[in-house]
């Protein structure tokens, strides 16, 4: 089936159309969110190009709301403000400045420190003793990112958490610092112990001893001819 060229163009058209409303950014949208104009479109878009959305911009296209053309309707903050959408441990409304999912359009932005919702990276400090795994913590009370000292590199054994929220390896069989046993007769050299290797005094001695008989032998030899 073929298209006279002139609805071929129109067509095209059309779909440039389209494209261009579903990937341009919707300034006003900022004002949707509290602490919207911190991040402006940055909140919803990889680039200041609106290249891309990041995955609280691709949540927000998900609550849009209003009687209008889509590239009209607005952000349902009641509805995005719960979410984690950057997945950093931190809900969007923590990370905007309300926690509470109290604010509402045309309410002042709520005071405090505010965060990116759309990048993983940036998001508040980890409270130790939260009782939830927060970026940035290892563990946080009976919570580990790993599941025992295998996962943790150490050997076998049970792991525990310190009051600061990183992991304690003490009771894992091979934690940091110490030397497998490789021999397999049970004995480990630990930090800080020399054993008789190539080079080192013990060594030496050995070797001296053995030059010492050499010689001796040697000198055993001339006397008897």
């Amino acid at each position: 089936m073929t298209f006279p060229s002139r609805s071929l163009g129109l067509l095209l058209g059309l779909a440039s159309f389209v494209f261009a409303t579903a990937a341009s950014a919707r300034p006003f949208r900022v004002n949707d969110i509290p602490n919207g104009t911190k991040y402006g479109c940055l909140n919803c878009h990889g680039d200041t190009k609106a290249s891309y959305n990041t995955d609280f911009g691709s949540d927000a296209r998900l609550y849009l709301v209003g009687a209008v053309p889509v590239q009209e309707q607005n952000v349902n903050w009641a509805a995005l403000c719960p979410l984690d959408s950057d997945r950093d441990g931190w809900t969007n409304g923590l990370e905007l400045g309300d926690p509470d999912c109290a604010w509402t359009k045309g309410d002042a932005d709520p005071k405090g420190f505010v965060y990116n919702p759309g990048d993983p990276d940036v998001h508040p400090p980890p409270v130790c003793g939260s009782g939830k795994l927060e970026a940035g913590e290892a563990c946080d009370g009976d919570l580990f990112l790993v599941n025992d000292c295998a996962e943790a590199g150490a050997g076998e054994g049970q792991l525990a958490c310190t009051d600061d929220c990183k992991l304690d390896l003490s009771q894992c069989s091979e934690p940091p610092g110490s030397v497998p046993d490789l021999s397999g007769d049970g004995n480990t050299t630990q930090p800080g112990t020399c054993a008789a290797a190539p080079g080192s005094a013990r060594s030496l001695g050995g070797m001296g001893a053995m030059i010492g008989m050499l010689v001796a032998a040697a000198v055993m030899r001339r006397k008897r001819r």
